[in-house]
């Protein structure tokens, strides 16, 4: 079972992936993306979760997918770290001030076109962010917040065919509460149980 996730822990995990993002590839046919990996911990009950968004069914781009907060850099961006806190602000409304970010992951592709960097941080449980908490329905449809044990435990975890229609050759899935979780958000996930030392390191040969 997996308890609390303190900041020392996910320190000790983003040094432990330095060296897992996907093989280089040129940056110029591939638009920067970003997103924002919160764990929330329950210090009574000595739990954590991870915050995760279900996107709307009638989206043009990953419509109806189960992802963290984020998306792509816009020009006015200063870096890959604000467009993570630009996207989470405007998908769900919580601010930089409710969390603390610890570092960040390597670059991971998609067979969709974007090259995204994951941000791993911890919701600051004297926050008032549960209150404030507002999806954008014009994006969002639900967000949820599944336990880290249903999600980073390698028995949750299946290396699959795609669907069809994807461009991937294999992918990553994780099944919570028939929510199916796959391609990035999926392959981030199992990263991270590697650098927590749960399971070994995940291939990177999913395009």
């Amino acid at each position: 079972m997996i308890k609390t996730i303190s900041k020392t822990d996910l320190e000790k995990c983003i040094y432990r992936v330095r060296n897992a993002g996907d093989k280089e590839r040129s940056d110029d046919k591939y638009n920067e993306a970003s997103v924002l990996v919160l764990f929330i911990n329950n210090k009574v009950k000595k739990s954590s979760s991870i915050l995760m968004i279900k996107r709307k069914d009638n989206l043009r781009k990953h419509a109806g997918q189960v992802a963290f907060p984020g998306g792509r850099k816009e020009k006015e961006d200063l870096n890959l770290e604000e467009t993570a806190r630009r996207e989470t602000e405007e998908e769900i409304n919580i601010y930089g001030k409710h969390y603390t970010i610890v570092g960040k992951f390597p670059k991971f592709f998609t067979g969709t076109g974007y090259v995204v960097t994951p941000f791993l941080g911890i919701i600051d449980s004297n926050s008032n962010w549960s209150k404030l908490l507002k999806p954008n329905l014009g994006e969002v449809e639900q967000v949820f917040f599944p336990p880290t044990d249903c999600l980073l435990l390698p028995e949750y975890q299946l290396r699959e065919k795609p669907p069809i229609n994807s461009s991937m050759s294999m992918t990553w899935t994780i099944n919570y509460n028939n929510k199916n979780i796959w391609g990035l958000t999926a392959r981030v996930l199992v990263t991270i149980s590697a650098g927590l030392g749960l399971r070994e390191f995940p291939p990177c040969d999913d395009i």
